[in-house]
């Protein structure tokens, strides 16, 4: 989810602070699902557990500090694909690009039965990685029914 090189530069000038993560993209993009979808985190978190043990480390020794960032608003986050948008049109929703070949992994995934706004958050949330999302899917099936 997030890469290794992140955290090279993390430990050293900044002594395990979080700051770093403020300008991730993919940090911003789980942020934005977070506070969407509060209920996203933890499997998230254990996701990236899997994948980068050495961030999620670092993420459990400053608690407070994560949740202060995944709690911040979204405003200010130039060029994100989630800025919000001004003025009465609050409830417009999101436009997102994807290519054609994610446009085909998407509607993939909506092929295996699951709602297309939950393909649309896994796949984004997964870094638009077709098969991370897949297992994200199908490990959280239960949990996505009423």
């Amino acid at each position: 989810m997030f890469p290794q090189e992140t955290l090279s530069g993390a430990g050293a000038g900044a002594l395990g602070s979080l700051a770093f993560l403020r300008n991730n993209r993919q940090f911003q993009a789980l942020r934005s699902m977070v506070q969407a979808n509060p209920q996203i985190l933890q499997p998230m978190l254990q996701e990236l557990g899997k994948q980068n043990p050495q961030l999620l480390r670092l993420i459990q020794e400053h608690h407070t500090e994560f949740l202060q960032l995944i709690n911040e608003p979204l405003e200010g986050s130039e060029g994100d694909i989630f800025d919000q948008p001004d003025g009465p049109d609050q409830d417009m929703p999101h436009a997102i690009n994807v290519t054609p070949a994610e446009q085909e992994a998407i509607e993939r995934l909506e092929a295996m039965g699951f709602d297309r706004a939950l393909v649309i958050e896994a796949f984004l949330a997964c870094d638009r990685n077709e098969e991370l999302a897949a297992n994200y899917l199908l490990e959280n099936a239960g949990d996505f029914e009423d």
